[in-house]
């Protein structure tokens, strides 16, 4: 028992030795000023069944350089007035840095639960989604052809206050955090965190406007790495009915989205 307590000391003080003096990474942030605009649209064919499309542009250096361009389409299934339930597909063309031409490809599949309720004074959304996402590393503006897979795990929390009862108007507040999963993350279980201040606006029977600040602080894959974007945000949100009975409520609660 006692040449076992001497063999544990001599392990920690040789581990102990071994990393004396080693400095940890320093956390680098990389701050930049963002535009993002989009339409995000829903079309309501049937009593249970709608179609959604997305599309996104965002730039780095406020408008100046690419960041990324971003398409998703899928299918959403409701469960009830405030139960929904979607699944489909998207795709990413992203720069990670605005001084070259070629783009990083994702190829994305989603599934998600979105509830929603309106108050009197209050319109509350949560929604979860998962990602299964297919990527590639890319060096100065080459594929380093090492295709791997991550899974994310996305929670949003959005909550919109009208400024007046029954009005078009209403101030938003939104945050969504990010979660990595998988054999291929190691630094970064944590992905990104989404905090959206604005107002959305009803531009006419179809369209609303969600029009605000995003801070957007993300970790990247090397761990000691991250983004901090403050984004400029302009979403356009379309709902389009084509049911047959439409005197069926189409009125969903939809803000602090993407």
């Amino acid at each position: 028992m006692k040449s076992f307590g001497i063999g544990v000391t001599i392990a920690l003080f040789l581990v102990g030795h071994a990393t004396y003096g080693q400095e940890l990474p320093e956390r680098v942030v990389n701050e930049n000023a963002q535009f993002w605009i989009s339409t995000n649209n829903v079309f309501r064919i049937a009593d249970r069944w709608a179609i959604l499309n997305d599309i996104h542009i965002r730039r780095n250096n406020f408008v100046a350089d690419p960041n990324f361009y971003f398409l998703r389409v899928g299918g959403q299934y409701y469960l009830n007035a405030n139960l929904r339930l979607a699944t489909g597909y998207a795709h990413l063309w992203l720069t990670p840095s605005g001084d070259w031409d070629r783009f990083q490809n994702e190829n994305r599949i989603y599934q998600q639960l979105s509830i929603s309720k309106r108050y009197e004074k209050m319109n509350a959304l949560f929604r979860i989604r998962l990602e299964q996402r297919f990527f590639n590393n890319v060096q100065d503006g080459q594929s380093l052809n090492d295709d791997f897979f991550v899974n994310r795990i996305r929670f949003l929390v959005s909550a919109g206050f009208p400024l007046k009862k029954d009005g078009p108007t209403e101030l938003i507040l939104a945050n969504e955090t990010h979660l990595n999963f998988g054999q291929d993350v190691v630094f970064n279980t944590f992905n990104q965190n989404r905090l959206t201040v604005g107002i959305k606006h009803k531009l006419s029977t179809h369209w609303k406007v969600d029009c605000g600040y995003m801070m957007v602080y993300q970790q990247l894959a090397a761990g000691n790495v991250y983004n901090l974007n403050h984004t400029f945000r302009l979403f356009f949100y379309g709902s389009f009915d084509f049911r047959k009975n439409k005197n069926l409520p189409f009125n969903e609660v939809r803000h602090g989205e993407e």
